[in-house]
């Protein structure tokens, strides 16, 4: 099989050949020698045929990464408690045994890899296992990716939520203290930068206007998911996660 990169360096060079050759055919202007429009020819002849492959190759591998995306599955979840970090492990375990890979920030980001564009990836997901915890919906990281999924579309049909015994969400007054989180977190940094010069502050809007989303969002993400059977932790690690994989294996084929 052609390597794409390969292949692209000898395109590069042929063309670079060719507009040599055409080059010195301008300098003869009518009066062509044949041994040179030949070669030039099978010079055009050839940058022609390498182009037809590259474009099939790069039609290949974009049909292979496609197919590939469909089957994906991916997690998301916090890092700031041990249970959340432990209860993906079992979770790991139980798909690795069926023989689906898990596609994790831990196992899927690279040492000087951008964690934004893999979060941005997760997004695009066809199917995203949400585990939320008391600090996952604390967490603006956790937070920004259940947002990018929702802007992406079909929240529902792509999300697989399972709720932590710690996470409040089915009482309004537990829900409000959570909103009642975000926007103290949107006042505090409002504090803090009117402390500094408005000049470079790169990077701090950015994230206000990270919260500010978060808060505006967060009561319909809530409803959505506090609405949704998500079974308990204990029902999921009991039965071996056989109700969420049946669920995913049935997006999957969809």
């Amino acid at each position: 099989m052609d390597d794409q990169e390969a292949l692209q360096r000898i395109l590069n060079r042929t063309r670079r050949a060719l507009q040599i050759l055409e080059e010195q055919k301008a300098g003869f202007g009518i009066r062509v020698p044949v041994d040179l429009q030949i070669e030039l020819e099978e010079k055009q002849k050839e940058v022609a045929s390498l182009e037809a492959r590259l474009s099939r190759l790069k039609k290949s591998i974009g049909k292979v990464e496609s197919e590939s995306k469909q089957k994906e599955v991916f997690i998301s979840y916090t890092w700031r408690d041990n249970h959340s970090e432990t209860f993906v492990q079992q979770l790991e375990k139980a798909f690795q045994a069926k023989g689906i890979t898990i596609i994790r920030d831990k196992n899927a980001i690279g040492y000087k890899e951008r964690f934004q564009e893999f979060m941005q990836r997760l997004s695009r997901g066809k199917c995203v296992i949400v585990v939320i915890s008391d600090q996952y919906l604390k967490s603006e990281n956790c937070m920004y990716e259940l947002i990018e999924i929702a802007k992406t579309g079909k929240l529902y049909h792509r999300i697989f939520p399972i709720v932590l015994a710690d996470t409040q969400i089915y009482k309004p007054i537990e829900r409000i203290k959570y909103v009642e989180y975000w926007e103290k977190k949107i006042q505090d940094l409002n504090d803090a930068m009117r402390t500094v010069s408005a000049a470079n502050l790169q990077g701090f809007r950015e994230e206000i206007d990270l919260y500010t989303e978060i808060r505006n969002m967060f009561a319909n993400l809530i409803n959505l998911l506090k609405d949704m059977n998500a079974l308990t932790e204990d029902i999921h690690i009991q039965s071996e996660f056989e109700a969420l994989l049946k669920a995913i294996a049935e997006s999957l084929d969809e």
